[in-house]
């Protein structure tokens, strides 16, 4: 009999037989037999996707990789908590980034655990529950996925510094942060630690190349809109760069937007006579400058402007529009 097989007979659990409504009446452990249940076959039902290793299949795999653990006294071991997309930027590139050998040890450990996930998954069977190693699993589980957020944030100067290179505007630095983070997310799953290469070499081609996806698309996008006339943030007017006579002649114009502003919420109002002049001011502030004033993040004042202009395009006609110099 295979360890794997004693361990199972060992813990499990019997089930009563099913009762009329198809469900199990009875489970012994301690655990309700619908929680129990749901969980396993949540488990069963998916594949744990890992980087293999040969040594993994050692009896004592766990203990070879903990021999390998590199000082770790100046990693911050917590759990990460809060909402990476009000983190500043600042707290973003904190963390240094690891050394070789630090690397081989998380993601070693990472695959690891979600191998041994998997090959308990597949010890799993309805008929005899084992409540233990399905714990277990679920344990194995969330470590590991301790272990590649922690990765993550270890590497997210990587994606700002990216950012900060390809960014055409400042206003786009937090979008571009936001799509450079699934493929980082990714490049940990996939990242093979015994090639011997650093994450970061990896990892950038990634990240660089779902950060020009966007921009391209941002252009056509763009493009298309000015191509078709379209009422867009960047067609908008700014009364910041008129002189008094131009100021003048374009009255009728300044009333026809401010008529329309009446359409929209208080908060979305003053965004956006704040970023376009209409509040009087000459300079013109960046979202996050806006954000600050109000109260908000940067990328929800950019928001608003969105949805506030998608509301001014149902106001203003084209042809009002397009006489504006729009």
């Amino acid at each position: 009999m295979s360890r794997g097989q004693s361990r199972m007979k060992s813990s499990s659990v019997s089930l009563s037989t099913l009762d009329a409504s198809g469900a199990f009446n009875h489970v012994r452990g301690g655990q309700l037999p619908g929680e129990a249940i749901q969980q396993a076959g949540r488990l069963m039902e998916r594949t744990i996707e890992f980087i293999d290793q040969q040594s993994y299949r050692s009896s004592n795999a766990m203990q070879l990789i903990q021999a390998n653990c590199p000082d770790l006294r100046n990693q911050t071991q917590e759990k990460p908590h809060g909402n990476h997309g009000r983190t500043c930027l600042s707290s973003l590139v904190a963390k240094s980034p690891y050394s070789l050998e630090e690397e081989r040890y998380w993601f070693e450990l990472m695959n690891f655990l979600k191998y041994r996930a998997e090959h308990d998954r597949r010890l799993l069977d309805l008929s005899r529950l084992d409540i233990a190693l399905v714990k277990r699993i679920e344990a194995d589980l969330d470590e590991a996925l301790r272990i590649r957020n922690q990765i993550t944030e270890s590497n997210l100067r990587l994606v700002v510094g990216l950012a900060r290179r390809l960014s055409e505007t400042t206003d786009q630095l937090p979008e571009l942060i936001s799509e450079g983070m699934s493929p980082l997310i990714r490049s940990v799953e996939l990242f093979n630690v015994a090639t011997g290469n650093h994450f970061s070499t990896y990892a950038t081609w990634s990240v660089r190349n779902e950060m020009l996806r966007f921009l391209k698309k941002h252009r056509l996008t763009r493009q298309s809109s000015m191509n078709e006339g379209s009422f867009s943030i960047e067609n908008i007017p700014d009364y910041r760069s008129r002189n008094a006579s131009d100021q003048f002649e374009s009255i009728g114009d300044y009333q026809l937007v401010h008529d329309a502003l009446a359409s929209l919420t208080e908060r979305e109002k003053q965004v956006i006579e704040a970023r376009y002049g209409l509040d009087g001011q000459r300079r013109r502030p960046s979202f996050a400058a806006i954000g600050a004033e109000i109260g908000i993040c940067g990328e929800r004042v950019r928001q608003l402007i969105k949805l506030a202009v998608s509301k001014l395009k149902s106001e203003i006609p084209i042809e009002d529009f397009q006489s504006m110099g729009g």
